[in-house]
């Protein structure tokens, strides 16, 4: 009679494998469910004023919120947002439903044609760009603005920095002596390598700072033979002579000198983006002092 132990062996094996692998597909389908719910459930902040709760911040940070909100600095509050990044819930779905409802919508959306926002804001203490504003813009899009490029732009001091900023142009050669009232912000902005300053600027671009009548005469100073109608041309020309930077240190005290370089983010994107928070520091600070409280 043949011996059936190994046939008994491999049948219970295959038997084994196959509980095994039931068992292995309930748990992923419980995992798969556990997903799931995470991602319909909301998750649940905590408690910021009556009818708000917020997201991202510890206790310290949800009390200096509400200090901000009290306050009328609305810079200062959306320094704050820029710089914590936290979400009140409430107004973060109000506005979201706001894009969905009236996204490219036409300018004659009037803050009385649109629903009242949540914990007693005041939409018609924005102004009818800053509502716009809002109704155009998605508030889950990416951000530009974070504690990154705030530290480039002096922190917590972010807006005056960056408002230099995009009021110049780069890479252009900029005089800055030391009684003007922007050296500070230039220094600062220098440190962080928004702006080169002095001999970190190619001779090239510190020689486009002089008038073309200066670098006319800059030519004739050094024996050029050459005849400039161009300024580019004559700064290419002049860079490669020995003695320029001798003679523009003559005009110029070489550290005064400055050239904003340009962002790797689009800086209309984030003059749109601060805009936008502050929309959101108005209407947060809109809510009437009584409503401060989490009673």
């Amino acid at each position: 009679m043949p011996d059936t132990t190994p046939l008994l062996i491999v049948a219970g094996t295959l038997a084994i494998l196959l509980l095994i692998q039931q068992w292995l597909a309930q748990v992923s389908k419980r995992a798969e469910a556990a997903r799931v719910i995470a991602k319909t459930e909301p998750s649940q902040g905590k408690p910021l004023l009556k009818g708000l709760s917020v997201m991202g911040l510890d206790e310290r940070g949800i009390s200096s919120l509400r200090t901000l909100m009290k306050d009328t600095d609305s810079v200062a509050l959306a320094t704050f947002l820029a710089f914590n990044r936290p979400t009140v819930q409430e107004l973060d779905n109000y506005l979201q439903h706001l894009f969905e409802q009236f996204r490219n919508a036409p300018d004659a959306v009037t803050a009385a044609s649109l629903s009242a926002p949540p914990a007693g804001m005041q939409i018609d203490a924005l102004s009818t760009t800053e509502r716009n504003l809002l109704l155009n813009r998605n508030p889950r899009q990416p951000r530009h603005i974070d504690r990154a490029l705030m530290a480039r732009f002096g922190g917590h001091a972010f807006l005056p920095h960056f408002s230099l900023y995009n009021s110049r142009d780069s890479a252009v050669t900029l005089h800055v002596p030391p009684f003007d009232t922007h050296r500070k912000l230039f220094e600062t902005l220098a440190k962080s390598g928004i702006a080169s300053r002095g001999r970190q600027i190619p001779l090239q671009q510190r020689l486009s700072v002089l008038k073309m009548q200066e670098l006319r005469q800059m030519g004739k100073d050094l024996k050029l033979a050459q005849k400039f109608t161009r300024k580019a041309d004559a700064t290419e020309a002049l860079s490669q002579i020995p003695g320029a930077a001798v003679l523009l240190s003559m005009h110029y005290v070489i550290d005064d000198l400055f050239m904003l370089n340009p962002l790797d983010v689009d800086p209309h994107a984030v003059e749109q983006e601060w805009a936008w928070l502050m929309a959101c520091a108005k209407l947060l600070g809109s809510i009437p002092p009584r409503r401060t409280s989490l009673s």
